[in-house]
């Protein structure tokens, strides 16, 4: 693992001073010169300047210089070259940058960890950021880091299957995990690395290759999706049902600019929808949302509604209605009932 510049820079700086010292104080003794003597002469032997001798030296001064050359002047080139380095590459910058993202990530809670900014990274990014859900992106090839940076995106450069880089993103505070990796070895150790070190997180994984996707789950995936399955299913559905396809298209899309959307709301516990049909619940009737479909926590999906369907804990609720009145069923569902 690369040493973190500015670190090399401490590091080095702090050699230089010891040598300093240590060649100042060889003086002092040796030679027997006042310490503003000893120094400047420390100093420009470092430096290589060349300057004449302070004063007339004996033969054990001049063995000590030798060796103050040969132990202080590589270090003084090195510390130099980290400091042009940091300097002409602007590092200061993206070190203070860098810093003030770990800082807004370690705040973080209930968000998302998108791991590989490719072709689907992007636009799961995009999605993500139109929608206003926090999430962090892992990434570590340089160049792709700066292209996300300039997009506001709070981003770690690192391989995302090493566990320092997970637990640097947030993984023991995270909802969940999209593994969109390059290839579908490293999205399953991804996977692995991710259970093991949060069992709750909620891991979704591309496969790209048939049989891939019953390895990712078998590895911890929670959902596991194939852009050629999904892709070919699509294309399909076009042909046969082209405007329920666009409808759903747009109903879900959070970049959609339509007066209503496509969403879920989760019943919490102790929430004033607990045990209440629906038809008391007046969801309809006051917020205007109307509730098409209810996932239960063990999968099964309930289509047939009727007005006595009573709501549960833990039910997802699948409706349709405005942004905003969305976000007031949200607000209620997860409110407790007051006695």
């Amino acid at each position: 693992m690369l040493v973190d510049p500015l670190k090399r820079l401490k590091y080095s700086l702090l050699t230089l001073l010891c040598i300093i010292f240590l060649g100042s104080s060889g003086y002092m003794i040796l030679e027997g010169w006042p310490l503003v003597d000893s120094i400047y002469m420390t100093v420009i032997t470092l430096s290589t300047i060349g300057f004449q001798e302070v004063h007339q030296m004996n033969g054990t001064g001049r063995i000590f210089t030798i060796f103050l050359i040969i132990c202080g002047v590589g270090t003084t080139a090195y510390a130099l070259k980290n400091a042009i380095e940091i300097i002409l590459e602007g590092e200061i910058r993206d070190i203070f940058g860098r810093k003030k993202v770990n800082e807004k990530i370690k705040k973080l809670t209930g968000h998302y960890m998108i791991c590989g900014y490719g072709r689907m990274g992007k636009h799961i990014c995009a999605e993500f950021a139109m929608a206003g859900r926090p999430f962090v992106v892992i990434e570590k090839n340089p160049e792709v880091v700066t292209e996300i940076q300039d997009k506001g995106y709070m981003v770690i450069q690192g391989d995302a299957t090493n566990d320092e880089v997970l637990f640097s993103a947030g993984i023991e505070r995270a909802h969940g995990l999209i593994s969109v990796l390059n290839t579908d070895a490293e999205n399953l150790f991804l996977v692995l690395s991710a259970r093991g070190l949060n069992p709750k997180l909620k891991i979704i994984a591309r496969a790209g290759e048939e049989g891939s996707e019953k390895k990712l789950k078998r590895s911890g995936a929670d959902i596991v999706v194939s852009p050629y399955v999904i892709g070919a299913m699509k294309i399909a559905q076009s042909v046969f049902h082209p405007h329920i396809t666009s409808f759903l298209d747009t109903a879900v899309s959070s970049s959609a600019n339509m007066d209503f959307r496509l969403d879920s709301v989760q019943v919490a516990q102790g929430s004033v929808y607990n045990g209440v049909p629906i038809g008391r619940s007046k969801i309809r009737e006051e917020l205007g949302v109307l509730i098409v479909a209810i996932q239960k926590e063990d999968g099964r999906l309930i289509t047939n509604l009727t007005p006595e369907t009573i709501l549960r804990t833990g039910d997802r609720l699948i409706c349709v209605g405005k942004p905003a009145q969305m976000a007031e069923l949200s607000k209620l569902a997860m409110s407790e009932l007051r006695s």
